[in-house]
């Protein structure tokens, strides 16, 4: 593999190599190709760019690199191949790097200078909503990346050479980065040279965070307890929707609680099993958790033994809201069309049926029942607890591109503000978290809504994007409904019946501060 990341051996691989190399030189031309110089500082203007020669670099970026002959290589050749593939991985890693740094200096120094809004951190901000919405990742994701290409770019640039020539993976550099936090930044250059040393080849992940932690613990003791502190203060629960009607609920925590709260668990589970229940430990394990946090009354666990420190709930808690919408023809019995649990998916007619018995309030939906359009919710400026039970259901979680911002936590907008004409109905409303909100009040993002629950979003870079309700309903078979007009509903347990805890947020969801 040469220099550019393509393999001269291979047909193609040669005018893919060169096509790598014009673009690296065009590059190269707007701050230096290299690792020192290859991160795109603030330099010129757009308009004073060459849009002729970095259009003419896009033009020669699209050559294929082929592989022939997979299927006649020997062990050895097979394994230097995949070797060449994996620097190949990793250089185009480092020029990514490279351009995400690029597109928060453009932010930084032309989109929000322009616009003559300069908050701290604003363009970091929205250079990573752009980034994940262009690569399809969760922007805390894209953050994450985006922070990471100004470390490598700014002050690490010996790790990002390293990666760029192959010879450390990505997750190597991200263990670099972060060992490399909270060490004085006049000591910083040489225990980054440290950490590049003990980084041997054939070294996995893993093997090389054990020994990069006892470096810097070793060397910089007083480390451990500001980072404790600062993972501290990340702790969270988060909900993971699986399959199957099952999710994932956990907790990060400081270990020795998370170690003390799993021993009790298990102290629990095998007393069970000790004293004759059939269930496995594990499955005890989870059946005493949810026992110990929906079971408002205190009762006692399975098999009438209470863990040590379970004690008594708060019977005072707050009252979670759960919905479901389910036809009323499947309520009824007159099919079994599965239901929609928020927060989660589908789910089978049975368990929306218990849970619809013990639903404290219902928000009736009309739809036209051959386009399955919803015809009316509620209409005033002021949002009716039903029309907001509805928007919920229907969105489920944020509706700017990629964010995953539970509905719950995110506040309702008007697609189109109620100042100009915009009419407070299901078709001129989202929910929009607090961050993403915020984008399209001050006119960074802007946002329609051409079809009902169908919003098209512009970001400042004039990219557009379109983004679908959550909820899809699902045509019922052909025949009467119950009720006639054929509606659906939406009802709404809690806790305190048992029928579920409090809706939370997949990992990653929550918006990042700012």
């Amino acid at each position: 593999m040469d220099q550019n990341g393509s393999f001269p051996d291979t047909e193609a691989g040669t005018n893919a190599g060169n096509n790598a190399g014009d673009v690296a030189g065009d590059v190269g031309d707007d701050g230096g190709g290299g690792a020192d110089g290859g991160c795109g500082g603030a330099g010129e203007t757009a308009a004073e760019r060459s849009r002729s020669g970095f259009d003419a670099g896009l033009d020669s970026f699209t050559g294929s690199l082929v592989l022939q002959g997979v299927e006649i290589l020997d062990e050895e050749q097979a394994g230097a191949v995949l070797s060449r593939l994996d620097h190949l991985i990793c250089w185009a890693q480092a020029q990514q790097a490279k351009v995400l740094h690029r597109m928060e200096v453009i932010f930084r120094d032309e989109i929000l200078f322009a616009s003559g809004k300069l908050e701290p951190g604003l363009a970091f901000s929205l250079a990573a909503e752009e980034a994940a919405t262009i690569l399809g990742i969760p922007t805390g994701t894209a953050a994450m990346r985006m922070s990471e290409a100004g470390t490598l770019c700014e002050t690490h640039t010996a790790t990002l050479a390293k990666l760029e020539s192959g010879a450390l993976s990505y997750g190597h550099v991200q263990t670099v980065l972060d060992q490399s936090q909270s060490i004085p930044a006049g000591e910083l250059p040489g225990f980054e040279a440290e950490l590049l040393g003990v980084a041997v080849a054939g070294q996995t992940g893993s093997q090389f965070r054990v020994k990069a932690r006892r470096l810097r613990e070793n060397k910089y003791p007083e480390t451990i307890l500001k980072r404790q502190r600062t993972a501290f203060e990340k702790r969270r629960v988060v909900l993971e929707p699986d399959c199957d009607g099952m999710s994932w609920l956990s907790a990060f925590l400081p270990a020795e609680k998370a170690q003390a709260i799993f021993t009790q668990l298990s102290k629990a589970a095998r007393g069970e099993r000790s004293a004759g229940d059939p269930r496995m430990v594990d499955q005890l394990r989870a059946d005493i958790l949810e026992d110990l946090l929906l079971d408002r009354e205190g009762r006692a666990t399975s098999g009438g033994k209470t863990p040590s420190g379970g004690g008594k709930t708060n019977s005072n808690r707050a009252r979670g809201e759960i919905l479901v919408l389910i036809n009323a023809e499947t309520l009824f019995g007159a099919d079994e069309q599965p239901a929609e649990l928020h927060g989660y998916g589908p789910i089978s007619p049975k368990t929306a049926r218990r849970m619809a018995r013990e639903a404290a309030k219902w928000t009736p939906v009309e739809r036209d029942p051959e386009t399955e359009e919803i015809l009316r919710v509620g209409r005033r400026r002021k949002i009716p607890a039903g029309l907001q039970r509805w928007l919920r259901a229907r969105d489920g979680t944020c509706r700017f591109p990629g964010c995953r911002s539970n509905a719950v936590i995110s506040e309702i907008d008007h697609t189109r503000p109620w100042a100009q004409g915009g009419a407070t109905d299901h078709d001129n409303l989202e929910h929009l978290c607090r961050r993403h909100h915020m984008f399209k009040t001050e006119g960074f993002w802007k946002a329609c809504q051409p079809a009902a629950g169908v919003i098209e979003w512009t970001s400042p870079g004039g990219r557009t994007y379109r983004t679908e309700p959550h909820l899809q309903l699902a045509s019922a078979p052909a025949g009467p409904g119950v009720n006639g007009s054929g509606p659906c509903a939406t009802g709404s347990g809690t806790g305190a019946t048992g029928t579920g805890s409090t809706l939370g947020s997949r990992p990653g969801d929550d918006p990042p501060p700012f």
